[in-house]
């Protein structure tokens, strides 16, 4: 007689144990795989968060930081951060943010900027907000938004009153024309 009941069994079992082991297996390769491409997700965005908010030496002690698309809670902290880093870092008198490339600016964004304005102050610099547009503007007075912080209508007008503040001018050059 064949009886094969035993090692059938033992082998059903063994086969399912192993089955339950690659997929564990395959289920603990996955996760690690999406850990590691979520990290890297992360660390992506904290670099273009970083590269997107450059602050810019525009002259002794005058600062620049453009400001371009939109500005959530997240990038508006790496635009405080640097802007700090850089006043401290280059003794900077003078900061200009210019929002000229920002589409809207709703009460939360005029809060972060207030907020990094007040934080600048503390560390010694004055700020100059440039690049308000009529449309901002009117959004910004009907949400209510209170200016405290002195603000121009171009990024060279914010340039040509820090430069002012410090007792400098720029003066334009004749170009003189040699005959020969």
């Amino acid at each position: 007689t064949r009886d094969g009941g035993a090692d059938g069994k033992d082998a059903l079992d063994a086969n399912w144990a192993v089955g339950l082991l690659l997929d564990h297996l395959g289920l603990y390769t996955m996760e690690a795989f999406q850990r590691t491409r979520e990290q890297l997700i992360v660390r992506q965005q904290q670099e273009i968060a970083e590269l997107s908010t450059p602050v810019i030496k525009l002259w002794d002690g005058i600062l620049a930081l453009p400001l371009i698309g939109t500005l959530d809670s997240q990038r508006t902290q790496v635009v405080m951060e640097n802007l700090l880093e850089t006043i401290v870092a280059q003794s900077a008198e003078i900061a200009i943010i210019d929002i000229t490339g920002v589409p809207t600016v709703d009460t939360l964004t005029a809060q972060h900027l207030l907020k990094t304005v007040a934080a600048a102050r503390l560390m010694g610099a004055d700020c100059i907000i440039s690049g308000i547009r009529p449309q901002i503007a009117q959004t910004m007075v009907h949400l209510g938004v209170e200016l405290s912080v002195v603000s121009k209508a171009t990024l060279a007008d914010a340039f040509a009153l820090a430069l002012s503040r410090q007792n400098k001018t720029v003066t334009r050059v004749r170009k003189v024309e040699v005959q020969g």
